[in-house]
């Protein structure tokens, strides 16, 4: 009897242990914030992204495991802006968990930490293509905005965990110190791209050329999520000719073809560059991204 209370004791102790010491779920939409999570949270958290870096995240299809996620989550972070407003609320209506509902603890729209470009001035349309009326979602790929990124997520863990706050910050820190001298790197490594006019694909990387410094002044689509038509393409050949205009930067996940299109008749060289943490291999981490989208720029020969 006396070993069978000792086992029971022994059990219960370890039982405890394990719960206080379980790390937080972290459910993202994105690899990108599940980089940034992992980094701030470190050992104290687990993280899952719902959408692979590899796919457009305005187009995820919620599925049966995606809701398990959520339904586990003490946390969710999301880009915010209109990004999943496709497939985010289905999954959070069948997910069941209060925990991560908008306006709980565990529900972290990102968009709220970072000034957001591109917002309309007036109503949005379905004839203006695929515009957010909050602004631009894709507001990670200006490094700065990692680290507004990063300090939100560490709030908001400390504020979930406060038993572990002095990890988190100190994550954050070597987070952040890491992005600032990195940050020099790139921006010494793009210097050659300061002031160029530059085409590129889709409305996706204004915060790119804002950070390092270049100006698009064009797109492929005439309109956000609009494919080209000929006599766009023909427009686009005439400015890239007049304005002497050098380079067309685009994400992996687009056709090619119309871009081919505009290099066969013009010259202009062609960056494919990584959006998102995941989107090529070995980019596993944020400042992974920005390594991969300087590489991608000097294969273009842009550098």
């Amino acid at each position: 009897m006396r070993a069978y209370f000792a086992l029971l004791l022994w059990c219960t102790a370890l039982l405890a242990t394990s719960q206080t010491q379980a790390a937080l779920q972290v459910v993202t939409t994105t690899q990108d914030l599940a980089a940034i999570a992992k980094a701030v949270g470190g050992a104290h958290v687990e993280v899952h992204s719902l959408t692979p870096g590899t796919r457009d995240p305005h187009f995820a299809q919620a599925k049966p495991s995606m809701i398990r996620k959520v339904y586990d989550a003490d946390l969710l972070l999301l880009i915010g802006a209109d990004m999943e407003v496709g497939w985010l609320p289905a999954l959070l209506r069948s997910s069941r968990n209060r925990q991560v509902l908008p306006g709980n603890p565990g529900y972290l729209d990102l968009s709220t930490s970072v000034s957001l470009l591109g917002k309309p001035a007036g109503p949005v349309t379905r004839d203006m293509g695929d515009v957010h009326a909050q602004g631009n979602p894709h507001y990670w790929l200006d490094p700065d905005n990692g680290r507004l990124m990063a300090q939100a997520i560490a709030k908001r863990l400390i504020s979930l965990d406060p038993d572990n706050a002095n990890d988190y910050q100190r994550n954050l820190t070597i987070f952040e110190q890491r992005l600032t001298n990195k940050i020099r790197e790139w921006q010494t490594a793009l210097a050659l791209l300061k002031g160029d006019k530059v085409i590129a694909y889709h409305t996706s990387l204004v915060y790119l050329a804002r950070a390092f410094n270049f100006e698009i002044v064009d797109e492929v689509e005439p309109k956000p999520g609009i494919a080209p038509s000929a006599a766009h393409l023909n427009r686009l050949i005439k400015h890239i000719n007049d304005d002497n205009i050098k380079l067309l930067i685009m994400e992996p996940y687009y056709e090619q073809r119309s871009a081919r299109f505009l290099q066969d008749k013009t010259g202009i060289r062609i960056a494919t560059v990584p959006q998102s943490v995941g989107a090529n291999p070995g980019i596993n981490d944020y400042i992974q991204l920005f390594d991969g989208v300087v590489s991608a720029l000097k294969q273009a020969g842009a550098l």
